[in-house]
């Protein structure tokens, strides 16, 4: 027996163990031989598409959890048919090697997107795309701020396809490098290599496609591309930091084209999904406990986009280990200070006028709006001042507190949620906010 079968049959005694009898022999029940290793993956052979399908979606991270517990190689698993394996046995390689599904991050997959109302829509046209590539919707494109999870997004797609069939050419490219493979090929007077690389793909994915204004004739060569792809009714995936129609300098029947299929944004994550980014997070990369308290902090703190969110996990678990302790509140509060002051300076220009605003109405200094003093002058105004921060300015309680003067995010929340719940039936009170919304 060979280290990649055993290996293998270790990991469906485990699968075996967590799973219920039945469950389990209807899944993997005739899952049992490796067939061959290579480049660090290990075949599988699976008794039919189905079975391979559902090993893919449902079990995948089980398996990739279970193997790295068993061996510190970098290995996985990939499940195939077996007509798969000898079709592509027969089949000549393609003259590009760049050209499968190791130009993808295996990391990026479905099962690993956090989903929420912000990107709901957007994962959901992905998986659909995924079922059925070059068919549903062609090109998908997919745009919205930086750090969202459009490439995760996008490369999901093409994880998943890979799994689907080990045939498929898919590719991954920043526009970037499509521009200096393009430049590089007219350079050395070599499009062979080029079109090598790009062509007979049957998925292309193209991460930030606003970069394409740099360079007319690649635009020229991409439209080509694109067309070619469309009329062999093979899938593209663009993402963009804007849509199609305020793409700058991108030719108009790029454009166009861009809007043939489906247009999708992704949005700021809200709370919730932020939190259960965290918590997603920890699971695949620490081993350490963090309460509930510190996720809540760091989720109401950083709320632009994932990349930050997550740089700021990174940053208290870093500490924490330097201090040889377990992360706790006062750590990320000290950690974090720095960053978050940096975000409430960014803001400044946002929200001085409106306080200074709110303390000319009342007739009080805005050290005294800021200020500790518990006397209604000063109460009431506060009070609208943290809602407007809130409501019309999207702060978040915590940058609230720092504003004025470390007050607690709750202190916070509950002088926002007094001015709401009066505001329904203190007509002075409404035309108080409502003035004061005016002179802002």
């Amino acid at each position: 027996m060979n280290e990649y079968q055993s290996l293998w049959n270790d990991t469906i005694d485990k699968l075996n163990e967590m799973m219920d009898e039945t469950n389990f022999q209807d899944t993997f029940g005739d899952v049992k031989h490796v067939s061959k290793e290579e480049n660090g993956i290990i075949y599988v052979i699976t008794p039919s598409p189905f079975i391979k399908n559902k090993i893919n979606s449902i079990y995948s991270k089980t398996i990739s959890d279970i193997l790295s517990n068993l061996t510190t190689r970098k290995l996985k698993f990939k499940f195939v048919c077996e007509d798969e394996l000898n079709a592509r046995a027969v089949k000549q390689q393609p003259a590009f090697p760049i050209i499968n599904k190791h130009n993808l991050n295996e990391n990026y997959n479905f099962e690993s997107f956090v989903v929420g109302e912000s990107n709901r829509m957007s994962y959901l046209t992905a998986t659909k795309v995924a079922e059925n590539p070059g068919t549903t919707f062609n090109p998908l494109y997919i745009f919205g701020g930086v750090g969202l999870g459009k490439t995760h997004l996008m490369q999901a797609i093409g994880n998943y396809i890979a799994d689907g069939d080990v045939n498929n050419k898919i590719l991954y490219v920043q526009a970037n490098e499509y521009l200096e493979d393009y430049g590089r090929a007219i350079r050395d007077n070599n499009m062979k290599a080029f079109e090598e690389k790009y062509e007979n793909l049957d998925v292309l994915l193209v991460d930030d496609i606003q970069m394409l204004e740099k360079g007319k004739s690649s635009q020229q060569e991409f439209f080509k591309l694109f067309n070619n792809m469309t009329d062999r009714q093979k899938q593209i995936v663009i993402t963009s930091d804007t849509p199609p129609a305020k793409l700058n300098g991108i030719m108009d029947r790029l454009t166009s084209r861009f809007q043939m299929g489906l247009i999708v944004d992704i949005k700021q994550p809200d709370y919730n999904q932020r939190v259960q980014i965290l918590k997603r997070k920890l699971l695949e990369t620490s081993q350490v406990q963090v309460s509930d308290d510190v996720i809540n902090y760091i989720a109401e703190n950083f709320v632009n986009n994932v990349r930050e969110l997550e740089g700021a996990l990174t940053r208290v678990l870093w500490q924490a280990e330097i201090l040889n302790t377990t992360p706790n509140i006062q750590i990320a509060k000290d950690t974090l200070e720095i960053l978050i002051n940096a975000q409430i300076k960014d803001d400044n220009s946002n929200y001085e006028n409106a306080l200074s605003v709110i303390a000319d109405f009342y007739s009080i200094s805005v050290a005294d709006l800021l200020g500790k003093s518990r006397n209604n002058k000063y109460v009431l105004p506060r009070h609208i001042a943290m809602f407007l921060l809130k409501t019309h300015y999207k702060l978040t309680y915590s940058k609230i507190g720092a504003i004025f003067n470390g007050r607690d995010h709750t202190t916070v929340m509950n002088g926002c949620q007094k001015i709401e719940s009066e505001l329904e039936s203190d007509k002075e009170l409404k035309m108080a906010v409502d003035s004061i919304l005016k002179k802002i």
